[in-house]
């Protein structure tokens, strides 16, 4: 069993060799549909391997990617041929340029400096994913090991293929229906909030958020 962990500010190789071992994502949605409706360049936060971003690309689909991790944006970059990729932390992103859409998968837009991040990069939609807590609360799924959980955080452990296990630090956590007090922090509205097609938003492990960028809002600074 190798341990990892995903640290921005210490960038473990490990958690590069664990995602260089998964294979594709098997669904792009809802990204790939919200993608196309944006039209143009769509900026990818936490592209991380270009698991997902593959299919987007294929399907026609002009991405920017950022990610802090080195390890990550080399596997990306042989994965993604053409893609501009950056190495940055969201909360300090500063491209000089917005885009109709900012998404970001996999719960890293889990506080506002990075939701601010992210919502200072578009002019018109920002699409997140976020873990779900009562997912957690109901004992989590096969794979995914609950050590602490509160109203305000969580600490897990996530075994992947290969022998390796994902600790993660304290996780702050978004409950759906606080969903629209934590956009607004960010100068964001919601707009559509779902889980998995087919299934109750609670038996989700996690839920995706579309949210609208209000031009007259004050978007914190970092």
């Amino acid at each position: 069993m190798r341990r990892v962990r995903d640290d921005p500010q210490q960038p473990d190789p490990g958690f590069a060799e664990l995602y260089a071992g998964l294979p594709e994502a098997e669904s792009a949605e809802p990204w790939l549909g919200w993608a196309q409706a944006a039209g143009g360049p769509v900026l990818y936060l936490g592209i991380g391997a270009g698991r997902v971003a593959a299919p987007l690309l294929r399907a026609g689909v002009e991405l920017v990617g950022v990610d802090s991790h080195p390890g990550m944006l080399e596997l990306a970059a042989a994965r993604l041929p053409g893609v501009e990729l950056l190495r940055a932390r969201i909360e300090e992103l500063d491209l000089g340029r917005r885009f109709a859409l900012v998404m970001a998968p996999s719960n890293i837009l889990f506080d506002t400096a990075r939701l601010a991040g992210a919502a200072r990069h578009s002019w018109a939609r920002v699409g997140l994913e976020l873990i779900n807590p009562h997912w957690l609360g109901a004992g989590a799924g096969s794979g995914v090991k609950v050590l602490r959980l509160d109203r305000e955080r969580a600490e897990l452990e996530v075994s992947y293929p290969g022998g390796f296990v994902q600790v993660t630090g304290p996780i702050p956590l978004v409950w759906p229906e606080a969903v629209e007090g934590f956009l607004a922090e960010a100068g964001l509205r919601l707009e559509r909030l779902q889980g998995e097609p087919g299934r109750e938003l609670a038996e989700c492990p996690t839920f995706y958020v579309l949210a609208k960028r209000l031009r007259s809002a004050q978007i914190p600074s970092t």
